[in-house]
């Protein structure tokens, strides 16, 4: 009888474990894709603000030449 008792008590211990490690998996494998999610999130993020920075070098370029071309005719 106390065997099987040991063996019900181990048994019980190792139900234990697995319900715990099966849930530290779900935990884990959760957060690796809010991580993923993150990431493609940040170079999204980066890619816009590569094409933004790119629209902005280029009307600062345009504003440049309009300030040249109203200088030019007020000197006219």
């Amino acid at each position: 009888m106390e065997i099987d008792e040991k063996k019900s008590i181990q048994l019980e211990k190792i139900r234990d474990l697995q319900e715990s490690f099966d849930k530290s998996m779900r935990i884990l494998e959760s957060h690796i894709a809010e991580s993923i999610t993150n990431k493609e999130k940040l170079n999204s993020i980066k890619r816009d603000l590569k094409d933004a920075n790119q629209k902005f070098i280029e009307a600062e370029k345009c504003l440049d030449d309009l300030k040249i071309d109203i200088e030019n005719t007020i000197i006219k």
